[in-house]
């Protein structure tokens, strides 16, 4: 007899810098814990690109999933392949860590829907704020944590992130310096540690090194424990173990940088100063409010000298998304304005690299800038 499977659910990661389709650049693989409940509950993991996708057994009276009352989730390490990932992805203001001690962390705790990239899709994260509260620091399973010198000692608790359920407990006595924490009994994920009554750390657990994990994403399928803690549209199992297919979606925006072009006729022959640099975009609603097809270009007054040649400098009015494959949505194109020579040629022109950002020059707030040298 074959058995079938249906999908239980979906994770993918999407990315702004490929047109909203998948990023090939993260893989994703259960954690060995995880490993041990799909096996539990005869479910099968099978990656996609930049995915990945859960299945159950088909049946038409489900008995196994009725029995689902697992307290953890299904979580899955988060690998990235590209080491120019970060120039290209939005990260926003946040804090991002020590990248040797952190790694970045999505969950389906909260019921977070939008639009996103053309349709409506079932966030990890709140909308436009993919890393807003997502990075967490790396505690391995056996460690110790130090107390502040003014501890007059207390409980110390390491508390579940669904639920708040203490999942360790130890005392500390007045004169201690640390804590040792020694948490080999629980599973690989996020946790918050309180230590007399107060919660002073938000960690993720694993005995992986952070260097080895861009990050985590971590499924509550629900079931008899987990649905009654978590939003109707977060489960992918109701309480009493019934399949509800889901598609959960990391959602990675393009990093956003002034575009900055440098023309340069190494003959010394050409002046650009008549020339104006317009664009056309299918897709990019501009925040300074012009229409989605017009890409505003502004040229400084001054030229700026450039190995021996003079480059004419002309800069996006706004921060615009870098894009893989912008061909397909912002063409480029330098030009003769009304005042230039007579016969001018139309130039197209490059886009914007991942490996050539600066900061703007002038006073603070400082912006990231794509500086892009063009020999004509």
């Amino acid at each position: 007899m074959v058995t079938q499977y249906a999908v239980l659910f979906n994770i993918e990661c999407l990315h702004g810098y490929f047109g909203g389709k998948a990023c090939a650049a993260l893989a994703l693989a259960p954690t060995k814990e995880c490993r041990k409940i799909l096996d539990a509950y005869q479910m099968l993991f099978r990656p996609t690109t930049g995915g990945g996708a859960v299945y159950c057994i088909r049946e038409s009276k489900p008995d196994l999933l009725r029995l689902f009352d697992e307290a953890a989730p299904l979580t899955f390490t988060l690998t990235n392949s590209d080491p120019m990932l970060a120039n290209y992805t939005d990260i926003g203001l946040s804090d991002g860590g020590d990248p040797s001690e952190c790694i970045y962390y999505f969950d389906n705790v909260a019921d977070y829907q939008a639009e996103t990239f053309g349709q409506r899709r079932q966030l990890l994260h709140a909308p436009g704020k993919t890393f807003a509260h997502a990075v967490l620091p790396v505690r391995h399973k056996i460690s110790s944590y130090a107390l502040a010198p003014a501890f007059k000692g207390g409980d110390v608790n390491v508390i579940a992130n669904l639920g708040e359920q203490v999942m360790w407990q130890a005392s500390a006595p007045a004169n201690a310096h640390t804590v040792p924490l020694d948490l080999r009994l629980l599973p690989e994920g996020r946790y918050k540690l309180a230590i007399g009554g107060n919660v002073v750390l938000e960690f993720y657990l694993s005995d992986q090194l952070a260097t080895r994990q861009w990050g985590a994403v971590a499924i509550y399928a629900g079931g008899r424990v987990q649905a009654g803690l978590l939003p109707k549209r977060c489960c992918a199992l109701d309480s009493a173990g019934g399949p509800n297919p889901k598609t959960f979606t990391l959602a990675l925006d393009s990093r956003k940088t002034i575009w900055r072009y440098y023309i340069i006729d190494p003959t010394g022959k050409q002046d650009y100063g008549g020339y104006e640099l317009s664009g056309a975009s299918k897709t990019m609603a501009q925040p300074d409010g012009s229409s989605a097809g017009e890409v505003r270009f502004v040229r400084r007054s001054e030229t700026a000298p450039l190995n021996g040649h003079t480059a004419w400098v002309f800069e996006s009015q706004s921060p615009l998304p870098l894009l893989q494959y912008p061909a397909d949505q912002l063409p480029l194109t330098l030009r003769p304005n009304g005042q230039g020579p007579r016969g001018g040629r139309a130039i197209k022109l490059p886009y914007a690299q991942t490996g050539s950002i600066v900061m703007t020059d002038g006073p603070e707030p400082r912006q990231p800038c794509s500086e892009i040298f063009v020999y004509v």
